[in-house]
Protein backbone atom coordinates (compact mmCIF):
# COMPACT_ATOMS: atom_id res chain seq x y z
CA UNK A 1 0.00 0.00 0.00
CA UNK A 2 1.70 3.59 -0.93
CA UNK A 3 -0.01 5.77 2.08
CA UNK A 4 0.26 9.26 1.73
CA UNK A 5 -0.43 11.64 4.66
CA UNK A 6 -0.92 15.01 4.33
CA UNK A 7 -1.41 17.64 7.09
CA UNK A 8 -4.06 20.81 6.38
CA UNK A 9 -5.94 22.90 8.71
CA UNK A 10 -9.15 24.53 9.08
CA UNK A 11 -9.64 28.05 9.25
CA UNK A 12 -12.36 29.93 10.78
CA UNK A 13 -15.15 30.01 8.10
CA UNK A 14 -14.79 25.77 8.46
CA UNK A 15 -12.66 25.77 4.90
CA UNK A 16 -9.65 23.61 4.01
CA UNK A 17 -7.36 23.24 1.15
CA UNK A 18 -7.16 20.59 -0.59
CA UNK A 19 -2.92 19.55 -1.46
CA UNK A 20 -1.79 20.27 -4.89
CA UNK A 21 0.06 16.60 -4.90
CA UNK A 22 -3.50 15.23 -3.69
CA UNK A 23 -5.05 16.80 -6.81
CA UNK A 24 -2.91 15.50 -9.35
CA UNK A 25 -2.76 11.71 -8.47
CA UNK A 26 -6.90 11.35 -7.69
CA UNK A 27 -7.05 13.85 -10.73
CA UNK A 28 -9.53 16.13 -9.43
CA UNK A 29 -10.86 19.19 -11.08
CA UNK A 30 -12.87 22.08 -9.60
CA UNK A 31 -16.52 21.55 -8.96
CA UNK A 32 -15.94 17.43 -8.14
CA UNK A 33 -17.30 16.83 -4.75
CA UNK A 34 -16.65 14.87 -1.51
CA UNK A 35 -18.31 12.31 0.23
CA UNK A 36 -17.15 12.44 4.26
CA UNK A 37 -17.67 9.12 6.02
CA UNK A 38 -17.28 9.34 9.87
CA UNK A 39 -16.43 7.29 13.10
CA UNK A 40 -17.17 8.94 15.83
CA UNK A 41 -16.25 5.80 18.31
CA UNK A 42 -12.44 5.84 16.54
CA UNK A 43 -12.63 9.20 15.70
CA UNK A 44 -12.15 8.49 12.39
CA UNK A 45 -12.72 10.57 8.74
CA UNK A 46 -12.62 9.17 5.60
CA UNK A 47 -12.88 11.84 2.80
CA UNK A 48 -13.73 10.33 -0.97
CA UNK A 49 -13.72 12.17 -3.83
CA UNK A 50 -17.25 12.09 -6.11
CA UNK A 51 -15.93 13.60 -9.59
CA UNK A 52 -18.52 15.39 -11.19
CA UNK A 53 -17.95 14.01 -14.74
CA UNK A 54 -18.05 10.77 -13.89
CA UNK A 55 -20.84 10.05 -11.56
CA UNK A 56 -22.75 7.21 -13.13
CA UNK A 57 -19.29 5.42 -12.84
CA UNK A 58 -19.31 6.44 -8.97
CA UNK A 59 -23.02 4.99 -8.48
CA UNK A 60 -22.46 2.17 -10.38
CA UNK A 61 -22.18 -0.87 -7.58
CA UNK A 62 -22.59 1.62 -4.88
CA UNK A 63 -24.09 -0.41 -1.67
CA UNK A 64 -23.45 -3.42 -3.32
CA UNK A 65 -22.28 -4.85 0.26
CA UNK A 66 -25.77 -4.11 1.51
CA UNK A 67 -27.33 -7.25 -0.26
CA UNK A 68 -24.26 -9.90 0.57
CA UNK A 69 -26.24 -12.80 1.35
CA UNK A 70 -29.66 -11.43 0.57
CA UNK A 71 -32.09 -13.28 -2.14
CA UNK A 72 -33.57 -10.12 -3.33
CA UNK A 73 -36.03 -10.88 -5.28
CA UNK A 74 -37.62 -12.91 -2.11
CA UNK A 75 -36.94 -8.93 -0.58
CA UNK A 76 -38.88 -7.37 -2.68
CA UNK A 77 -41.78 -10.22 -2.87
CA UNK A 78 -42.00 -9.95 0.72
CA UNK A 79 -41.94 -5.96 1.04
CA UNK A 80 -44.96 -6.30 -1.57
CA UNK A 81 -47.38 -8.65 0.38
CA UNK A 82 -48.27 -5.73 2.65
CA UNK A 83 -49.58 -3.75 -0.05
CA UNK A 84 -52.78 -3.10 -0.82
CA UNK A 85 -54.59 -1.97 -4.34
Amino acid sequence: MNLQTYKTTLSKSNQTAVPTWIIDQMGLIAGDNFIWNIEKDKKSLKVTPIPTQRMGDFLCGLGKDIWKGVDVEKYISDGRKDRTF
